[in-house]
């Protein structure tokens, strides 16, 4: 019977990166999910787009403040594209400012968030290849 080649366990001297890099993927999300919120969905009167935007701009620089916490060289071509996401998200930002003052048509708002989402749905792909990496331990301790 052959064995199963198994990864790695997380070594103890990335553990720390890794706590990072889930707090910061963690802010990211929170981020989105206010900009998200704000969007015209239903009958229900959201907050005002700014609100949203306002709240992923500061998502966006503490992230963007701690991605050398979570840095290691396995991982350095998720890092950078991380770390090119959070600037494409910050140069899109204005767009969207503007879309959302001239408009409150849903089409047009999401056309204009679509850029910013997606270019963070690479820390997913960051997570994904820590996971390809290492054998992640369950707890976040």
């Amino acid at each position: 019977m052959p064995l199963r080649n198994r990864k790695p366990s997380l070594p103890a001297d990335r553990r720390a990166a890794w706590q990072a890099f889930l707090d910061c993927a963690a802010v990211i999300e929170g981020g989105r999910r206010q900009l998200l919120s704000t969007l015209p969905a239903g009958r229900v009167e959201p907050a005002p787009v700014g609100v949203g935007i306002e709240a992923l701009e500061r998502a966006l620089q503490d992230a963007a403040a701690w991605m050398v916490t979570w840095r290691v060289p396995e991982l350095e071509e998720a890092w950078d594209a991380c770390q090119r996401g959070i600037a494409e998200a910050v140069a899109a930002l204005p767009a969207v400012h503007d879309v959302a003052a001239t408009t409150s048509e849903l089409e047009e708002l999401l056309t204009a968030v679509s850029e910013i989402v997606s270019s963070l749905d690479r820390f997913a792909d960051a997570e994904r290849a820590w996971r390809r990496q290492w054998r992640i331990p369950r707890d976040r301790s």
